[in-house]
C-alpha cells in the first residue's frame, strides 16, 4: 500500500541531493525535462474532485494518496507466513507443557532420550524463525498492516500549508508552504498518458518549506503524491486545477463532493477495492468480457478481499495532532 512513500523516504538517507538538483536543472535546461507547474498557474477550464476527499470545509480539504485500496497481498503472503510461525510455536509449548504435566502423574509413560529432546529442541526452530522475520521481514509488513490505515494529505487555505499525516517509518507528520509548492504535471499531456496517474507534490531544500508537527524547521526537500489514480489526462488535470482553486480562489470555485470518502473499514468496501470492476463496465460493452473473467477468480478475489479486510483491522486510524487540527479555524 505505502510502497512508493516507503520507497521516497527509505531513498532520501542515501540520496545526494545536491546532485539530484543539478541534474535537474540541467536535464531542464536541455529541454528534457519539463519545469514544474506553481501552484498560481491554471492547467484546466474544468475541475474535478475524483472521489478523492475524506473532509471538506470551509477551511481545509482532506484528500486520500493513489494506492490506498492496493493492499491486501502482503498481510496474505507475509502476514500469514508469520501467523504460521506463530502456530508452531503454540503447538510445539503445547505439547511441551503437556510433557511437564504428564511427567507429573506417575501413571503416564515415560519418553526416551530421543524424543525428550526433541521436544525441547522444536521450539528453538519457530522461535529462530520468528526473530529473524522481526528483524528482517516485519518492516515489509508494516506496508499496510501495524501502522497508519491511511496517509492524508491536507490542504488548509487559510494556513496556506499542506500537512501531511503519515507514520514516522514513512516520514511522519510535516507541515509544507502551499506558495512553494512544485507541480509535476505536463498540461500538454496525452489523454493516455493520464491513465492511472495521480498529483505529485515536491518541495525543494532551498525554499526552507518543510517543517515538523511542533513548527520546527527541517532542512530537507519532500514529495507526496495526491488522489485516486485517474483514467486519462482531462481527469487528472481537472483533479488538480480543483485543488488549487480551493487553495486560491476558495469553497466557491471547488464546491463540495456529492459524496465524501468513508473512513469505517466495511468488509465490502474491501470487496469492491479487490474486485475493481465498477457499475461503469456496463455501460461499455466492450468490457463485459471482464465479468466471465471476474466470476472465474471469484476464490481469489474473495481470498484476496478477506487479507484486505484484515489489513484495515490491524491498523490504526491515524489524526492529525492538535496542533493542526485546530489551525485556521
Amino acid at each position: 500500500m505505502y510502497f512508493f512513500e516507503w520507497l521516497m523516504y527509505d531513498g532520501r538517507a542515501t540520496t545526494d541531493y545536491e546532485e539530484l538538483a543539478k541534474e535537474a536543472d540541467q536535464q531542464t535546461k536541455n529541454q528534457e525535462k519539463l519545469p514544474p507547474i506553481r501552484v498560481t498557474q491554471s492547467v484546466s477550464g474544468s475541475t474535478s474532485d475524483n472521489n478523492s476527499l475524506y473532509n471538506y470545509n470551509s477551511t481545509y480539504i482532506d484528500l486520500r494518496t493513489p494506492n490506498d485500496e492496493k493492499r491486501g497481498l502482503i498481510t496474505l503472503l507475509i502476514g500469514g507466513g508469520g501467523a504460521g510461525l506463530l502456530s508452531m510455536l503454540y503447538i510445539s509449548l503445547y505439547f511441551l507443557t503437556l510433557y511437564y504435566l504428564n511427567n507429573a502423574n506417575a501413571n503416564s509413560n515415560p519418553l526416551d532420550l530421543l524424543d525428550i529432546i526433541l521436544l525441547h529442541a522444536i521450539p528453538l526452530i519457530p522461535i529462530t524463525s520468528l526473530y529473524l522475520f522481526k528483524r528482517y521481514v516485519f518492516r515489509y509488513l508494516r506496508l499496510e498492516a501495524f501502522t497508519a490505515r491511511r496517509l492524508i494529505v491536507r490542504f488548509n487555505r487559510v494556513t496556506r500549508k499542506v500537512y501531511l499525516l503519515r507514520p514516522k517509518h514513512l516520514g511522519g507528520v510535516v507541515a509544507l508552504d502551499w506558495d512553494t509548492a512544485e507541480v509535476c504535471i505536463d498540461p500538454n499531456m496525452s489523454e493516455l498518458d493520464g491513465s492511472g496517474g495521480f498529483v505529485m507534490l515536491g518541495w525543494d531544500k532551498e525554499t526552507h518549506s518543510v517543517r515538523d508537527a511542533d513548527g520546527n524547521l527541517k532542512d530537507d526537500f519532500e514529495i507526496t503524491f495526491v488522489g485516486k489514480p485517474t483514467r486519462n489526462a482531462s481527469e487528472l488535470l481537472a483533479f488538480w486545477e480543483y485543488i488549487r482553486r480551493y487553495m486560491e480562489e476558495g469553497p466557491e470555485a471547488a464546491p463540495k463532493p456529492k459524496k465524501l470518502i468513508g473512513k469505517f473499514p466495511w468488509p465490502w468496501r474491501s470487496f469492491m477495492a479487490v474486485w475493481q470492476l465498477d457499475s461503469g463496465f456496463l455501460k461499455a460493452p466492450q468490457l463485459w468480457i471482464f465479468l466471465p473473467i471476474y466470476c472465474l477468480l471469484l476464490p481469489l478475489i474473495i481470498i484476496h478481499a478477506c487479507a484486505h479486510w484484515v489489513s484495515l483491522l490491524l491498523c490504526y486510524e491515524p489524526k492529525f495532532p492538535r496542533s493542526i487540527e485546530n489551525a485556521g479555524l
